[in-house]
């Protein structure tokens, strides 16, 4: 599990049935897992706008909104309390409210591929649960 991952895919699925991407139709993304205990993950929605301007500062209030939206990070640590399941211990987040959280992920390894699996999560007034695909990029 240690090691540099690339998204590959992000699925999910409502209790209903219905798919739900809460990655957008391209999301991209790195997960690093570290022998420290450390781990990150950063994912974007793919084709988000531009500001036209690197300065932190840049863009309209709906525009930042908007890049808010669609951009998921945080770090912390990680822990493996049992074969196939994960724990995320969130130390720090875009999302303010994230800090403090554990989110458990159950996880299948399959060579260079890496499949974790989300508890069922609060997103624009649907709960769903996500599949998300890795694939190795370095192996620390």
């Amino acid at each position: 599990m240690l090691g540099h991952w690339r998204l590959l895919s992000w699925t999910g699925r409502t209790a209903d049935g219905d798919e739900v991407r809460h990655g957008g139709a391209d999301p991209l993304g790195d997960l690093l897992y570290l022998p420290s205990g450390r781990m990150a993950v950063q994912i974007s929605h793919g084709g988000r706008e531009r500001f036209g301007s690197r300065d932190l500062a840049a863009g309209d209030e709906p525009g930042q909104a908007s890049a808010y939206r669609t951009y998921i990070a945080y770090a912390g640590t990680f822990s493996v309390p049992e074969p196939g399941i994960v724990i995320h211990h969130v130390e720090h987040a875009l999302h303010p409210d994230q800090a403090g959280m554990d989110k458990r992920r159950s996880f299948a390894l399959d060579g260079d591929r890496l499949t974790l699996r989300t508890q069922p999560v609060a997103t624009a007034g649907a709960t769903a649960s996500s599949v998300l695909l890795w694939g190795l990029r370095d192996r620390f």
